[in-house]
């Protein structure tokens, strides 16, 4: 279970620089909402993981807090871009 775990967390690791990648990328405002929202998902699947790995509950916590947020931002800016025509 924790060696699947740590595989996991390297594959994460790969996604989070890939998405990275994207958001730093010339690009449209919305490719890059996207690909930040993206990172925001994979921090989170991170904290789950770890949260396996650790055995602590409290990450569970922040996961649920930051996936929360991550929502928020994200009807945030599909409005902002919707009023703007980007």
């Amino acid at each position: 279970m924790i060696a699947g775990s740590w595989v996991a967390l390297v594959l994460l690791v790969l996604a989070a620089a890939l998405s990275t990648w994207r958001a730093v990328r010339r690009g449209a405002l919305g490719d890059r909402a996207v690909a930040l929202d993206m990172l925001t998902s994979i921090i989170q699947c991170g904290l789950f993981v770890g949260a396996v790995i650790a055995g602590d509950g409290i990450l569970i916590d922040l996961a649920l807090v930051l996936g929360l947020l991550g929502f928020l931002t994200s009807v945030t800016v599909a409005r902002f871009l919707e009023r703007t025509g980007s």
